[in-house]
């Protein structure tokens, strides 16, 4: 990026041209008037040669802004007017520029759905092999029953309104972030490259909510399992505690996050 953002491409076209004509022209003329006259001959002749060069250079500059160049410029913007809150963070108002470091994983409930639901179609993949008997067949349907309802559930909750992003703050102010992001414009729908990651992100708090404030940010508001209590919720994800008894990590289905967070609602995220 050159000059104050700008990309700058640069096409070169030359053309050379040489043309050469000759023109050569010439007449005789014998004759004899009478007998005794002399033998007369008349020679003429007219000759000439052209010879042009001619050589065209056309340079074209364009300058165009990349999506890197833009976010760079309207960065710089801001920066200068000092708009972008950058310290205490959890006193900002709802439209403030924050930018922050955060360590950023995927929605808990949504992550850890897809993760048993891989898991568990690889494992009955395994028992569907070979020769089985009447109640071995039974169990497969059974499952497989399951996996369509699990895999409809994941669909669901993922088509569902936007998308969310966790993080924790890295620095000295500690707190939680929520980062709301519409689908449309991510370039990595699968968020595998932002996932685990530490990252900058400036954004717009859209809400903030500190420690003492008994709230938080419900992160299935968006999706038809807000209608469920809590007490609802608690026990249809019973069936993946104590997970570590049959060799598996246990993992929290966490469904809110507590304060002291701040919801943001990104620009961009960049390392």
């Amino acid at each position: 990026m050159i000059e104050d953002g700008f990309s700058q491409m640069q096409t070169l076209k030359t053309v050379d041209s040489s043309t050469a004509d000759s023109l050569l022209k010439s007449r005789g003329e014998v004759g004899l008037n009478n007998v005794f006259a002399f033998l007369g001959v008349k020679l003429e002749g007219e000759g000439s040669k052209h010879k042009k060069d001619a050589s065209e250079s056309t340079s074209e500059l364009q300058k165009v802004h990349t999506p890197n160049s833009l976010f760079a410029k309207m960065y710089n913007a801001l920066d200068q007017k000092g708009v972008i809150r950058k310290e205490s963070l959890l006193d900002s108002g709802s439209g403030d520029f924050v930018l922050f470091k955060s360590k950023l994983q995927k929605n808990p409930v949504i992550d850890n759905l897809e993760s048993y639901f891989s898991l568990f179609r690889l494992a009955f993949g395994f028992t569907d092999s070979g020769q089985q008997t009447k109640q071995q067949k039974a169990d497969g349907q059974a499952n497989k029953k399951v996996l369509e309802q699990f895999e409809s559930l994941i669909k669901q909750l993922k088509s569902e309104g936007s998308l969310d992003l966790v993080g924790e703050s890295v620095g000295n102010e500690q707190f939680k972030a929520v980062l709301t992001i519409d689908r449309d414009y991510l370039n990595d729908p699968s968020l595998s490259d932002i996932a685990d990651g530490e990252f900058c992100v400036l954004g717009k708090a859209i809400r903030v909510i500190k420690e003492d404030n008994n709230q938080g940010i419900n992160l299935l508001r968006k999706t038809s399992l807000s209608k469920f209590s809590d007490a609802m919720l608690k026990q249809m994800f019973s069936g993946f505690q104590n997970m570590d008894e049959h060799g598996l990590k246990n993992v929290e289905f966490m469904t809110e996050v507590r304060g002291p967070v701040l919801q943001v609602i990104p620009i961009a995220i960049f390392a």
